[in-house]
């Protein structure tokens, strides 16, 4: 499988896992991870010499990535500004994210229109 095909396939795992976590399933989180591993977006391996385990999750960063960039390019352009603009919004949001109570916020969902 080529590393297109797994980002890819790692992007639509990573929108899977937005349900899941919505559904607050740790049997849903656990297959969206097995999946994660079963076309090698993650990759763990034993170091024999170390004796330690070694994890290699460039191809789901590949694939979260490319997830965030279509989302904050949609963004973007339906609110007709720029990506930097959007950016600049979602730092603010996850800097919220650390200070609010676990149920205090919505998932960033106030004020728009669906």
């Amino acid at each position: 499988m080529s590393i297109d095909d797994i980002t890819r396939q790692a992007g639509h795992i990573i929108l899977d896992g937005i349900t899941a976590a919505d559904v607050e399933t740790g049997e849903a989180m656990e297959a969206a991870f097995g999946k994660l591993l079963e076309i090698e977006a993650i990759e763990v391996t034993m170091d024999e010499e170390e004796g330690e385990l070694e994890l290699d999750i460039s191809p789901l960063m590949g694939g979260v990535l490319a997830v965030v960039r279509e989302l904050v390019d949609e963004v973007a352009r339906r609110d007709g500004s720029s990506v930097e603009d959007v950016l600049a919004l979602m730092r603010g949001r996850l800097d919220a994210i650390e200070r609010a109570e676990p149920h205090d916020h919505d998932h960033g969902h106030e004020g728009h229109q669906h």
